[in-house]
């Protein structure tokens, strides 16, 4: 590459990098931010710029979620004159405590008694999947201004009691699977037999409303950032802490809630983020191409490369049989505390031995130690831009506890399949070998689905596929410029790893 190219490169990734930053810290600078402890859990306060009005919110995340995923709508919220209070739930985020049975709903409790000292006032407990089960659970048996849960993933454990929990609202994805629309309805009519969405029941004074509203055109992650949830969820927490019970709803009202308090609320406003998070992310993308591009080495004489369908063919199979040996080796690599981890470990070790025995004996290069170097160095480019804004939108990047021995594992195991990988694409040359890369990554996705239905391989693996697959698509860029197979394993391992060991929650 040029000196000429270089600068070119350096000055793309510069401007993507610093308007990414920019839309970032133009989306967050009007509610304020803070990290402290709630009891032994770990909490993010949003507060709005002026005086708070009630109710304080307690927002609590799912499965592999963390305070971080949940900013969005809380600064949303806070927007909307509320302060919210987001707990790391255990295993989660930065709090170090595994997840284990009964651990939730206390840490519901430290994050509910933190809210009302803070601010005095009344609270309502919100969240989502996992965490829509902590706080329904615990409002069962403890008071709160409001109760709302999104995407809530069972309704077996609530009463058939109108006013347990109080004034709940149930919110749902309308691309969900029938599992989180059947819980929602089973919710919405444990209170009331007969009824139906998108109409509320009972009277807010008396701690007996309920409603379910279907969220448009979302799934189960995309439910959380959604203009309509954030709408729902700041109507209902305000009618519920109506002064007075002013506007509190008649049995069997159509229409969203609205009343004096509602009407009287700011609206929850969202924000930029995700596109400055967008930016980020392709200014950290641009600046590995002239990192790599001084990994770069000549491909060796006499080599033998792969045409570009039977690689295809044989990704395929690697991947099949992948998913073969990690059901077969559930038992063992489960003992890694990171949930869906061992399995993820096993799957892309058993593929990338594969794949390797695969181009044996082809004469293809096997990378360079240099090029290994300069790949850590691109992969860890590339992780911190994801990392920074992620924090503020999606993931909390916190390597805490066992995490960090985990990420080194997993940057062995899966730099192994990219390693192989970057060998079997070696024939090919530009669309084509982007091509090959795409589509392997669509292999890796649609074989890790298909383990899931017919081989007891995690299920949650299914909710994560609209984040799995932007990820997968955004390594490819990584992996189609680097020649060196050393470089684009590490390039592309580095921040795969590091999304996997800090995000799935840590377990006993």
């Amino acid at each position: 590459m040029t000196r000429r190219a270089v600068v070119g490169w350096v000055v793309a990734a510069t401007v993507f990098l610093v308007a990414g930053a920019a839309v970032l810290l133009g989306s967050i600078g009007d509610v304020s931010r803070s990290v402290t402890r709630a009891g032994s859990t770990p909490v993010r306060v949003i507060a709005p710029e002026g005086s708070a009005q009630a109710p304080t919110i307690v927002l609590a995340h799912g499965f592999s979620g963390s305070a971080a995923m949940m900013d969005p709508m809380a600064s949303a919220l806070a927007r909307a004159g509320h302060v919210v209070v987001l707990p790391d739930l255990p295993g989660h985020g930065s709090n170090a405590a595994p997840l284990e049975d009964g651990v939730l709903e206390p840490a519901v409790s430290d994050a509910v008694d933190f809210a009302a000292a803070t601010t005095g006032l009344p609270v309502a407990v919100v969240g989502h999947s996992m965490g829509a089960g902590a706080v329904t659970s615990w409002a069962v048996d403890n008071p709160a201004a409001a109760t709302v849960a999104i995407s809530v993933p069972s309704a077996e454990d609530l009463p058939a009691d109108a006013s347990r929990p109080e004034n709940l609202l149930i919110l749902w994805g309308a691309l969900e699977s029938d599992r989180f629309v059947d819980a929602a309805e089973a919710a919405l009519r444990a209170g009331y037999p007969d009824a139906v969405p998108d109409r509320t029941y009972g009277e807010f004074a008396a701690g007996t409303a309920r409603r379910a509203v279907q969220i448009v055109g979302a799934e189960h992650i995309s439910v959380i950032y959604r203009q309509q949830t954030f709408d729902e969820v700041a109507a209902w927490v305000t009618e519920a802490a109506g002064a007075d019970g002013a506007g509190s709803a008649s049995a069997g009202t159509d229409g969203a809630v609205s009343g004096a308090a509602g009407a009287a609320s700011a609206q929850p406003r969202g924000d930029w983020r995700l596109l400055g998070a967008l930016l980020v992310l392709v200014g950290g993308v641009l600046a590995t191409r002239p990192i790599l591009a001084i990994a770069d080495r000549p491909p060796p004489a006499g080599g033998r490369p792969m045409t570009a369908p039977r690689s295809l063919a044989v990704l395929a199979g690697a991947a099949v049989v992948a998913s073969l040996g990690a059901a077969l080796l559930q038992g063992g690599i489960d003992r890694i505390p990171v949930a869906v981890v061992g399995y993820l470990l096993g799957w892309f070790v058993v593929g990338a031995v594969l794949l390797s025995l695969a181009v044996r004996g082809r004469g293809l290069s096997v990378g360079s130690v240099s090029g290994a170097g300069w790949g850590l160095i691109a992969g860890g480019v590339l992780a911190l831009a994801m990392a920074l804004p992620a924090r503020l939108t999606w993931a909390a990047y916190e390597l805490v506890g066992p995490r960090w021995w985990v990420v080194v594992a997993l940057i062995v195991g899966t730099g192994g399949w990219f390693w192989a990988e970057s060998r079997m694409v070696a024939g090919s040359m530009g669309w084509r070998r982007g091509g090959s890369l795409v589509a392997s990554r669509l292999i890796i996705v649609v074989a890790l689905l298909g383990a899931v239905a017919l081989l007891g391989a995690p299920e949650f693996l299914t909710l994560t596929v609209p984040l799995v697959v932007p990820i997968l698509l955004l390594l490819a860029m990584p992996g189609y410029w680097a020649r060196d197979p050393a470089a684009a394993a590490a390039a592309q391992a580095v921040p795969l790893a590091l999304v996997m060991a800090t995000t799935f929650p840590l377990v006993g």
